[in-house]
């Protein structure tokens, strides 16, 4: 009898040791497909959503006073982070598209790139025509209005897109309120990637 319990409790801590230490895999469900809306980058390239990598896709402009900077701040964290698990930028995309196409040229971009030192060559920026902007918001379901003073509100949904443009996942942008969830996103790409 007492054998019995020994080899009871024995199988009993295996299968714990296992459930626990066995590495987790991420199983993202797959929310909602985009169609590749061709919008061009601030090169005038039109393949950013046909790369066949996975991507985070968000939307930004940059006379925002506070989100866009906080996140677009997150989102070099995040950059870290991967490059610290052996994701190199090679495996990924980050695509910024800007909600204000008249205001941010292909010059105002730069200089909003320059001015957080992005150098890596995985972060897209995208810059459309006012109809490709409103027609790409609407495929992301993503809602925004222009006021007059030239201040956007918009939603702080960003997107993990798996490599055929299905969505993914959705996180939250940098709101003041909380910080982008760089770990989280990281572990999705990470499983997007594998």
């Amino acid at each position: 009898m007492k054998r019995i319990l020994v080899i009871g409790l024995i199988a009993l801590l295996g299968f714990a040791a296992v459930y626990f230490l066995w590495p987790r895999t991420v199983d993202l469900p797959k929310l909602a497909a985009v169609d590749d809306p061709k919008v061009p980058s601030i090169t005038g390239e039109t393949d950013a959503f046909s790369s066949g990598k996975p991507k985070l896709v968000a939307f930004y402009y940059t006379q925002c006073p506070d989100v866009c900077p906080m996140t677009v701040m997150d989102l070099l964290r995040l950059q870290e982070t991967l490059e610290e698990k052996g994701v190199q930028e090679k495996d990924y995309d980050v695509i910024l598209i800007t909600l204000d196409p008249e205001v941010d040229t292909p010059d105002r971009i730069e200089k909003y790139k320059q001015q957080f030192e992005i150098t890596a060559g995985n972060w897209v920026f995208l810059r459309g025509t006012a109809e490709q902007t409103k027609g790409v918001t609407n495929q992301f379901k993503m809602a925004f209005q222009k006021d007059q003073d030239g201040q956007i509100v918009h939603g702080t949904t960003m997107y993990v897109l798996d490599t055929r443009n299905q969505i993914r996942a959705v996180h939250d942008m940098n709101t003041g309120q909380a910080a982008v969830n760089v770990q989280q996103i990281a572990e999705h790409i990470e499983a997007l990637i594998k």
